[in-house]
């Protein structure tokens, strides 16, 4: 389809209502999905991802930084169940 046909049908559609200019570009984009050949959603894996970050990441060992995380979230539970904030 050339150019020229394609401004024809944009001058065409531009006479048709609001709701109907969105049902015509609904239609248009399903069609393409339709045609789309379906993509499979990859899963990684952890292994996959294990070793991309230099060691130390974040400036500390990881179980370092695990357990330095779960002391702040503890500290900060206590606190919110004790001033009732």
């Amino acid at each position: 389809m050339t150019l020229q046909n394609i401004d024809q049908l944009l001058k065409r559609a531009d006479k048709l209502t609001p709701s109907e200019r969105l049902l015509l570009a609904s239609r248009l984009i399903q069609g393409v999905r339709n045609e789309m050949p379906a993509r499979k959603k990859m899963r990684h894996k952890w292994r996959d991802v294990a070793g991309i970050l230099p060691y130390p990441a974040l400036g500390m060992d990881a179980q370092l930084y695990i357990s330095r995380t779960r002391s702040d979230d503890s500290n900060r539970r206590a606190r919110v169940i004790r001033d009732g904030k």
